[in-house]
């Protein structure tokens, strides 16, 4: 039994679990093969995904059938929670979709759940790319997205974390400055906030996403920068004295006003993000996906799924983490191949599937659209967005920060989820829902259940 717990849980081991229960009772081939039907240049397609968000993939989609007007891809996006139940239900029934998006480590839809029912695209690759194609992808992405020594999806794009997103409006209107480097810096916009009626940090921890753990890391690593890392490959202890006094830190941002009283009864995913985009808050953290809102349309449609009515877009920057514990550690990004494209090895309409992955992820003409929706760093070597022509809000302020952000991201050392094993994210999810959500428990106490539940890095 979980000390402290709120509410129950829904473990994602459980979903990996039956996962690798269907797939040892399914009839699909062990290696995928990539041998089924249809035809490469007509047909319907079914893509599922958590990400993009649907405006996007339907940008991808139009300009897809601009050059294969008789391929018709139906794209469901799901949110972050919904993912992986929706996929063990429609593998389990036999109705998965064709294609379905894949990530690298333990997140919503990570290789260790979906990888097994994927086809093994690597010979597939060398026959379209040649013989270097692997060459022609960020260094580390394809190994990122092998599982069971296959290439179980091709990468769309990579993601780097561990900062933050300001509403430059709100500052300035504020007079607060857009580098807070510090606590101390922090609080003292966040009490400026308050004063005005505006909500400072928004963060989201009801949901089994992880989410709330970026907040974790990042605190973690301005405590301890090698700390995070030593501890998902056992190398470190969770119970550890920087566990403790990250949660220390945490539960002190609620009570000093930095993190909202709504945090433990809110998702990231819609509320949070909600708050951000109508304005109710002026601070949330999210990662390089995120910058698909700086442009006027995206924001627009996002402020309007926000509530708001006749929307006037703002200026969306990105914010380094202040140095929470004051020790001079600035956290840095981390990152690495988000999510790739995977193809089920039992999908009747195989070869239109094929087309639409390759084209997507391994052309010039569709992984530039992936540059230009400015969720993802690109995974193609030599694609970079068009900044001018993104409809930026305020282009002279954000191209030189999003150009840095991007080569900062790109540069990125440290992965971000590929060692993080669905149990640890579960742990962690779990801690942050009690250090925010009952004041009598200790953090001491969470970090030793913290501890006891997390599971060192899978085998990569």
């Amino acid at each position: 039994m979980r000390i402290g717990m709120a509410r129950p849980i829904i473990a994602l081991s459980a979903t990996i679990a039956l996962a690798a229960s269907m797939a040892a009772c399914g009839d699909s081939d062990e290696g995928g093969g990539g041998t089924g039907g249809g035809d490469a240049e007509s047909g319907e397609v079914i893509w599922w995904s958590w990400t993009p968000d649907t405006p996007v993939a339907e940008k991808y989609i139009a300009a897809f059938n601009k050059v294969y007007p008789d391929i018709k891809i139906k794209y469901t996006n799901y949110e972050n929670a919904d993912y992986a139940p929706a996929m063990s239900t429609a593998f389990q029934t036999g109705s998965g979709p064709d294609i379905f998006s894949m990530g690298a480590g333990g997140n919503v839809g990570g290789k260790q759940l979906w990888g097994d029912f994927a086809a093994d695209l690597a010979p597939i690759a060398e026959e379209e790319l040649g013989a270097d194609w692997r060459d022609k992808f960020a260094p580390g992405y394809i190994e990122q997205l092998t599982w069971d020594g296959k290439a179980a999806a091709l990468p769309l794009g990579g993601v780097a974390a561990d900062f933050f997103w300001i509403n430059k409006d709100l500052f300035d209107a504020n007079g607060v400055s857009t580098e807070l480097k510090t606590y101390d810096e922090l609080k003292a916009a966040c009490d400026t906030f308050a004063a005005a009626g505006v909500q400072c940090f928004t963060m989201g921890t009801n949901s089994t996403d992880t989410f709330s753990t970026e907040l974790f890391r990042t605190i973690s690593t301005s405590i301890d920068p090698g700390y995070y890392l030593k501890a998902l490959q056992g190398e470190a202890s969770w119970d550890d004295p920087v566990t403790i006094e990250t949660l220390d830190i945490i539960r002190k941002m609620q009570a000093d006003g930095i993190i909202g009283q709504d945090a433990t009864s809110i998702k990231q995913y819609p509320e949070a993000n909600n708050n951000f985009m109508s304005q109710k808050a002026a601070i949330v953290q999210m990662g390089t996906w995120y910058a698909q809102y700086a442009a006027k349309e995206s924001m627009t449609n996002s402020m309007e799924g926000a509530g708001v009515s006749n929307p006037t877009p703002f200026t969306m920057l990105p914010m380094r983490s202040p140095d929470f514990a004051g020790k001079g550690n600035i956290p840095q990004y981390v990152g690495e191949a988000d999510y790739g494209l995977a193809i089920n090895a039992e999908s009747k309409n195989f070869e239109a599937a094929k087309t639409f992955v390759f084209w997507l992820t391994a052309t010039l003409e569709g992984q530039q659209l992936v540059a230009d929706a400015i969720d993802l760093v690109p995974a193609y070597i030599g694609v970079e967005a068009d900044w001018e022509a993104l409809g930026l809000v305020t282009p002279d302020i954000q191209i030189p920060a999003f150009k840095k952000l991007y080569a900062d991201a790109a540069a990125a050392t440290e992965s971000r989820n590929l060692y993080v094993s669905a149990e640890t994210g579960n742990a962690q999810v779990i801690a942050m829902q009690q250090v925010l959500a009952d004041p009598n428990l200790s953090t001491a106490d969470i970090a030793a259940q913290m501890e006891a539940d997390s599971v060192d890095s899978p085998a990569q």
